[in-house]
């Protein structure tokens, strides 16, 4: 049985924010870079959903580094086979503000 990937509104925005600020700031080659490693990402945690680090707030969430600046947080339920992107959190803001 395949393992199913849903994306939380949240993640949804935050990934759309993090291309937005890419199309203002940086080249469609940065953009290209982001998507790219993002699917890349993706599909390592469908393969192996527990391959990344637990989160310092909750052990059943996980951490997947994208790049030096973004970090993309999910959830793996095992019984259900199924993960859900949950957000893409940009370091620069304030740590203070991330929930997972």
């Amino acid at each position: 049985m395949a393992i199913i990937i849903k994306w939380a509104d949240e993640a949804k925005k935050t990934f759309n924010k993090n291309i937005s600020y890419l199309l203002e700031e940086w080249t469609d080659r940065e953009i290209k870079n982001f998507i790219k490693q993002t699917n890349n990402i993706i599909l390592r945690i469908s393969v192996q959903p527990e391959m990344y680090a637990a989160s310092a707030k909750s052990s059943n969430i996980r951490k997947a580094q994208i790049n030096k600046y973004i970090v993309l947080y999910y959830r793996y339920y095992s019984s259900k086979k199924e993960i859900v992107l949950l957000t893409f959190w940009h370091n620069k803001q304030d740590p203070k503000k991330l929930k997972y």
